[in-house]
């Protein structure tokens, strides 16, 4: 189906920013935001592309410490100027609309990214944050024998990361969403995730001022774990709500 083009684009503040266009010759695309530790070549993200894929065009990016990208990671501090760079790259490409999908920090990026942006057409985050300092990061909990396996299972392709400091001010998703009015938001969380909670995506639901939607995954692991878990549901999640708010 349609081509690949992998490319590069700079943010305000001059990293690299290494992305994968499938360019299916649809009138609309989405963009899709991985999470902390995950790069575009990481399995669940591919499938979530091919999933987007089939009804739009697709642009899957490696945030700033990720993959093919420049720089290091910010925690979500300057990770929106990327998703920010995307935007105005799928903005010179003309397409009729553009949609965000975001994992877990990469959710954070979306809502940081789009509460500066009046024209996209819709926005789905999965297991995202509403404050950087109030993940919970449960070691504890079994769930993170999943996740270890689940990277052993995949020889840690598409994983790993280079971070910049944790302290550098970061702008707050919870503050942020307010500003966004004009954008529908799809959150999708998943119950036994032990890194962010699902209130907090019931948090981010309850601030969001605009059109909105929210779906609790019973059993469901952190953010791309759950197309693994419930490939069907999830498709139908993503492509419902995009159908239903991109046209």
């Amino acid at each position: 189906m349609g081509k690949k083009l992998l490319g590069i684009v700079k943010t305000k503040d001059n990293i690299k920013i290494s992305y994968e266009h499938r360019q299916n010759g649809f009138p609309s695309v989405v963009i899709v935001c991985p999470g902390f530790f995950n790069s575009k070549k990481n399995r669940w993200i591919r499938r979530t592309v091919d999933i987007v894929s089939e009804e739009h065009d697709a642009i899957v990016l490696d945030f700033r410490g990720h993959g093919d990208s420049g720089g290091l990671f910010t925690w979500s501090a300057k990770d929106y100027y990327d998703v920010q760079a995307i935007v105005e790259y799928a903005r010179s490409c003309g397409y009729e609309s553009i949609g965000i999908l975001g994992y877990s920090l990469g959710a954070a990026a979306a809502v940081n990214a789009v509460s500066y942006t009046k024209d996209i057409r819709s926005m789905i985050l999965i297991s995202g944050p509403y404050d950087f300092w109030q993940i919970n990061y449960h070691f504890w909990e079994p769930e993170v024998i999943s996740d270890l396996k689940d990277n052993i299972d995949c020889a840690w392709e598409g994983k790993g990361a280079r971070v910049d400091s944790l302290f550098i001010p970061k702008p707050k998703p919870i503050t942020q969403i307010k500003r966004i009015t004009e954008t529908p938001i799809l959150l999708i969380h998943g119950t036994r995730d032990w890194i962010i909670k699902d209130y907090h995506s019931q948090k981010l639901f309850d601030a969001a001022p605009g059109e909105k939607k929210i779906e609790l995954i019973k059993g469901g692991l952190h953010a791309e774990r759950l197309i693994q878990q419930y490939p069907e549901r999830m498709k139908r999640l993503i492509l419902g709500w995009l159908k239903k708010t991109m046209g």
